[in-house]
């Protein structure tokens, strides 16, 4: 996981649309998605998915892809925290 604060906001911003395309892949049945398959989904480039998701760590492997199931669970966590964060009012 990388560090708070070192990611960019545009990255931030393409989360919810990559929860979105991997939530329909799941309910396709799909099990692995290659970074040029989500990249075309995505309307962007291999690379960059592979650099908004090493912002997280990375949830793939190299030649294999990602496994939707996991990726869709590491995108959920990051979306939708299950613990209360504190806020100043």
């Amino acid at each position: 996981m990388s560090s708070p604060g070192k990611v960019s906001l545009p990255v931030i911003k393409r989360l919810p649309k990559y929860y979105r395309y991997i939530s329909e892949l799941q309910q396709k049945g799909v099990a692995k998605v290659s970074s040029s398959e989500l990249a075309r989904i995505m309307g962007t480039t291999a690379s960059q998915v592979r650099q908004d998701f090493n912002c997280f760590g990375g949830f793939g492997q190299q030649g294999i892809g990602y496994e939707v199931n996991r990726l869709q669970a590491e995108l959920a966590s990051l979306l939708f925290r299950d613990h209360e964060l504190s806020a100043v009012l």
